[in-house]
This record gives structure tokens, C-alpha cells and sequence, in this order.
């Protein structure tokens, strides 16, 4: 590398850490930061209702245990260890067939890493990036119990009600410097109006695109976190022939959505919101769960990206939601439950409300189905 190259990169990196400081500032003063609570009567406490409304992210605090986040990180270094070294692959590392073969995203490394990693003639090829590994439910007990978690589920009636259901499970990895970007985008689809103004509003009396809940596992830094620009999820970018911004562009009013492990954070998904490549020492594994009102889903007509083994631009398609088809996703709430009843014995837990269809019972014969061939519980998730 030339001595201008090396400048170069310097100052970038230093333009970078300045981003980064600022965006952490302006994080810290939003007021929508803390602990799960709740009022007298059992509701989310109404200031974090307000907070979540006017920046459209919020992040709660210590929600898990120390124990419960180790239980998600190991295994999810199982399943990571297992991963194919390509897309084309249905072999790991170490020579071994890949258990969930097609649920994990990939990037290949850059040249520059590769040949760093392989600086010895001969040293086999390390293994693609890993950028997601979708549907952790059926492979993970630890994120299946964690669903199941009576805070988080009374958090997500406090937003969507009491009837709410799910969206979509995965768990989203960015390597100590080799995590690569996700583009500046809005999840939501389809409860805009003509002018691209969002129909969600306050009261829940209209309809919304719900929320991911991102638990982290790993501590999230402004360097290697998600970023989310505050009140974004009012205006949908891509109304009358509008676009998103590259994620090249440190935008002046994004801050980063900082966890520390135990950490949830709330994220509208109407919300503009992206991440830059980690080029920091530290990896982002964060569990993403995903919640809709009901009565945003049933008779929703949509492109579906989720509802695959892992997403792909070339794999969509336009589904209209049944209530059979939502009954059918949303019977994961109440086996998640049960999971976390049978692990958690003196933990009183949550009472869903809402309806779905079979049984709510965790066992080996419920496994098996969710994961049966061509019927995962995967096949009925819910894009809006």
C-alpha cells in the first residue's frame, strides 16, 4: 500500500470514529432508553409508548440473564461452526454435512481477507461470511425459550395489543471486521397511503407494520451496531418514485441503537434504518424477533421475502393473508410458552390470548412438525 493509500485510509477511519461519537451523543439523549415497565395495571409504562412513537426504536435494557444469553451464544456457535464454506456447499470447514443446509446467508470474503486469512502456501480456504442464519426456532432451543419470554411478550401487547402475531425469526451476525454492510431501508410495504405517509397510528387504531426486536448477545457499538434514523417511520422513502440512500452515506441525523448483552431493542419497521461494515474488533450477534397486530396481517395483500429457507432477491412472492394462514404462523407464540414453561418451572408464564390453530403443547411429536419437509413453521410468515 502506497503512503497516500495508507493516508487515505486513515482518514477515513478517523471521519468514521468522528461519526460514531456523534451519532453515540445524540443516541444518549433521545429518552428512549431503560428497563421493561409497567404501570399499576399491567400496561407498558405510557412514557416509553411516547418515546417509542417519536423516535420509532426503543431499547430496554437487562432484559435477559447472563446464563440465557450465554445458552443463545453457544448455541449459535454450534450452528455457526456448521456452516457451509459457500452457497454452493453442503459441506463445513471441518468436512462435515451442514445440518440446516440453505438457511444461512452468505458473503464471500474479500480478497484482502482471504489473503490474510491464507498467508501459509497450501492453508485451506476459510469459509464464506455468514450474515444471517434464518429461523432459529426450529433449530435453537435457547431462542425457541427465549420467545416464549413473559416480559417480552407483555412488552410486545403493550405496542400491538393483546392479539398480536408473529413475523419472521433470525439471527443476524456481523464478524469482528469482516461483518459487511446492510443497506439504509424501510421493512414495510404496505400500510402507506397514496402520498407515502404511514397509516400506524398511536391508539392502534389503524394499521402498522410492527416491529423487530433485536436481543443482543454481544455488545452493540456504534461501530458494528444497527442504525436507525429517529421519526423516519413516518415517510416512506420509496413514495412517488423515491429511493433509499446508499449506505455510503453517513447520514447527519442516524444514531446507533447501542445494546449490551441482555439488551432488546425495538426497532418500527417502518423505520430507515441500516448498518456499516464492522471493521471493529468486536462481533454483533443479535436474536431478531419479529411481532404484527393481527388485524394488520389478515386480508394484507404483499410481496412475501420472508417465507424461504434464507432471503433471496430472485425468491418473493404476492400472498394475501388468510386468518387460516395467520392461525397457522401464529401457533409458535403458544408453543414457545409451553418451551419456556417446561425449562422455567417457578417462572409464572405469559398468558396469550390470542388465537391460533392445534395445540399449544412442547414435545417431540411438536418438533418434528414444526420442521417437517415443505410444512415449517417458516411457510406461514407474515412480510407487510
Amino acid at each position: 500500500m502506497s503512503q497516500s493509500d495508507q493516508n487515505e485510509d486513515n482518514s477515513a477511519a478517523s471521519s468514521m470514529q468522528d461519526y460514531c461519537e456523534r451519532g453515540r451523543l445524540k443516541a444518549e439523549n433521545l429518552g428512549n432508553r431503560g428497563p421493561i415497565r409497567f404501570d399499576k395495571n399491567g400496561h407498558l409504562d405510557e412514557s416509553i409508548l411516547e418515546a417509542y412513537h417519536r423516535t420509532g426504536f426503543y431499547v430496554f435494557t437487562g432484559v435477559l440473564s447472563t446464563q440465557e444469553v450465554k445458552e443463545l451464544l453457544t448455541e449459535f456457535d454450534q450452528i455457526l461452526d456448521n456452516a457451509p464454506v459457500s452457497i454452493k456447499s453442503k459441506k463445513d470447514q471441518h468436512g462435515r454435512s451442514v445440518k440446516f443446509p440453505g438457511y444461512y446467508s452468505l458473503s464471500p470474503r474479500s480478497k484482502a481477507q482471504t489473503k490474510e486469512i491464507n498467508h501459509n502456501p497450501g492453508e485451506v480456504t476459510q469459509p464464506d461470511v455468514v450474515g444471517l442464519v434464518s429461523h432459529p426456532l426450529m433449530m435453537m432451543d435457547s431462542a425457541l425459550c427465549v420467545y416464549g419470554h413473559p416480559q417480552i411478550l407483555k412488552m410486545v401487547a403493550g405496542v400491538n395489543g393483546p392479539d398480536f402475531v408473529p413475523f419472521h425469526e433470525a439471527v443476524f451476525h456481523k464478524g469482528a471486521g469482516e461483518g459487511p454492510p446492510t443497506p439504509w431501508h424501510q421493512d414495510g410495504r404496505t400500510h402507506w397511503n397514496a402520498q407515502g405517509k404511514s397509516l400506524e397510528t398511536f391508539d392502534r387504531s389503524s394499521k402498522s407494520h410492527g416491529f423487530n426486536l433485536s436481543i443482543s448477545c454481544t455488545p452493540c457499538t456504534p461501530a458494528n451496531c444497527l442504525w436507525v434514523v429517529p421519526g423516519s417511520q413516518r415517510h416512506w422513502r420509496l413514495a412517488n418514485e423515491g429511493k433509499f440512500p446508499s449506505i455510503k452515506e453517513r447520514l447527519p441525523d442516524a444514531v446507533p441503537m447501542m445494546l449490551e448483552p441482555g439488551d432488546c431493542g425495538m426497532v418500527n419497521r417502518s423505520s430507515l434504518h441500516g448498518s456499516y461494515p464492522n471493521h471493529s474488533g468486536t462481533r454483533r450477534v443479535t436474536l431478531l424477533l419479529g411481532f404484527h397486530r393481527r388485524d394488520s396481517a389478515i386480508g394484507a395483500e404483499t410481496t412475501n421475502v420472508h417465507a424461504f429457507k434464507s432471503p433471496n432477491p430472485q425468491m418473493k412472492k404476492t400472498v394475501k393473508y388468510t386468518e387460516d394462514y395467520v392461525l397457522r404462523r401464529t401457533r409458535m407464540i403458544p408453543l414457545a410458552i409451553d418451551a419456556r414453561r417446561q425449562k422455567y418451572p417457578d417462572e409464572v408464564p405469559y398468558d396469550y390470548t390470542g388465537s391460533y390453530l392445534g395445540d399449544g403443547v412442547w414435545n417431540d411429536k411438536t418438533r418434528a412438525e414444526i420442521s417437517e419437509e415443505s410444512h415449517e413453521y417458516w411457510q406461514q410468515d407474515i412480510t407487510l
